[in-house]
């Protein structure tokens, strides 16, 4: 009987540029230790997409007549996030890789006329993660792996509406772009036929975004905003019951709380607007358990069930509606189908969903006020496919 396990992973989380869609789907987050279980070539091509209906009920302060406008506002978006990788086995110890993902992800929408523009209007980020890998075996049942991860991010913009004159307003478009790099360890343990330990640590990654602002016709192409990927550590254990039943735990935690404030510098404002914005987010660090159990229906055929909660790096008084991030859960079913023993065909559906409040305060001529406050729905449909290859 063949093991087959192959656990997809997905949550929502923040990151302290965007609300994004953080998933521990496809290769993300991978023990790159593991890549010892490639016994030649290994070739993986996928994606994970998903449709979020993020939705906004309450009140936000409108800056023209500082009133208060209320509703229901509604980001409804469909993502498509690709990865793939290539590895191939050097000798009996050594095997090498390149993987290729989008570890972050943002795609919040509410729109430019929606009586939540002063608070947030776009939310947009697209990461891609190239990382060249390998894993040696140091012992008989230990396995070392690590690599670089070169981290590309690109259209990312976080945008809201400020006013023109006293009746009118316009978006403020913030959009940059930046590369950083971090890297990659583990280690993975076969204590023995039955039980298997894996750590894994992915450090932070330090972005320096450039790019443009844009208001009402003005343009500053003098735009910055710098901030930190967390740095994450995954702990996995895996225990075997039978030759057709497995079950999985996993624990992630996030450094969040390397990002403290949100610094937007050199925007397109007018006076008497600042053009620098300072965001305070004093993030925690933030954890999230997985369990699966799988099982192996007969030799081609597999299946897997997966639960998820993450607890996210917010603080009650300071979440916004673009970084709505709270307790999470996730649910989700698995299957992997064997063509032959190369090649195979691993689909997962899933559910996302969390239910909490808004509640924070704006700062003007020095005095404090009620800016956005009412209560987030969070619901994504997330579907992850794909196909491997091995020799």
């Amino acid at each position: 009987m063949r093991y087959k396990f192959a656990i997809i992973l997905c949550f929502t989380s923040v990151n302290a540029s965007a609300n994004v869609l953080q998933y521990f789907a496809g290769l993300s987050y991978h023990n790159p230790a593991e890549l010892f279980k490639v016994k030649k070539n290994e070739f993986i091509i996928g994606g994970t997409s998903f449709y979020a209906d993020i939705g906004f009920q309450g009140n936000v302060l409108n800056l023209n007549t500082f009133q208060y406008d209320s509703g229901i506002a509604h980001s409804r978006r469909v993502s498509l996030l690709p990865f793939g990788r290539i590895a191939a086995r050097a000798n009996e110890k050594i095997v090498l890789a390149v993987d290729v993902t989008e570890p972050f992800h943002s795609n919040l929408v509410y729109g430019g006329k929606a009586f939540t523009r002063y608070a947030a209007t776009e939310t947009l980020m697209t990461d891609v993660d190239i990382s060249p890998r390998f894993s040696l075996n140091i012992y008989p049942q230990l396995y070392f792996g690590g690599g670089l991860n070169f981290n590309f991010l690109k259209n990312n913009e976080t945008n809201w509406a400020l006013p023109i004159n006293q009746t009118d307003y316009a978006t403020l478009i913030n959009r940059t772009s930046g590369f950083g790099v971090g890297y990659d360890t583990g280690l993975y343990y076969m204590a023995n036929q039955t039980n298997f330990f894996g750590i894994a640590y992915y450090s932070s990654i330090k972005q320096k975004t450039r790019g443009e602002s844009l208001f009402d016709g003005d343009v500053n192409n003098a735009l910055s905003f710098n901030f930190r990927m967390p740095a994450t550590t995954i702990l996995n254990y895996v225990h075997l019951f039978s030759q057709t039943w497995l079950a999985s735990l996993q624990a992630f935690r996030s450094e969040w709380n390397a990002n403290q404030y949100a610094r937007i510098r050199n925007t397109a404002a007018r006076p008497p607007v600042n053009k620098d914005f300072t965001f305070t987010m004093k993030y925690k660090e933030s954890w999230a358990y997985s369990a699966a159990i799988h099982h192996q229906y007969k030799e081609s055929l597999g299946f897997t069930l997966i639960g998820l909660i993450d607890d996210g790096p917010e603080r009650d008084p300071l979440r916004t509606i673009n970084f709505p991030s709270d307790v999470q859960y996730f649910i989700g079913l698995a299957t992997d189908y064997h063509f032959n023993k190369e090649a195979s065909l691993e689909l997962l559906y899933g559910h996302v969903f969390s239910n909490t409040t808004i509640g924070n305060r704006i700062t003007i001529n020095n005095q404090s006020l009620p800016f956005t406050t009412g209560k987030i729905r969070i619901n994504a449909d997330v579907i992850d496919l794909r196909f491997k290859m091995q020799a």
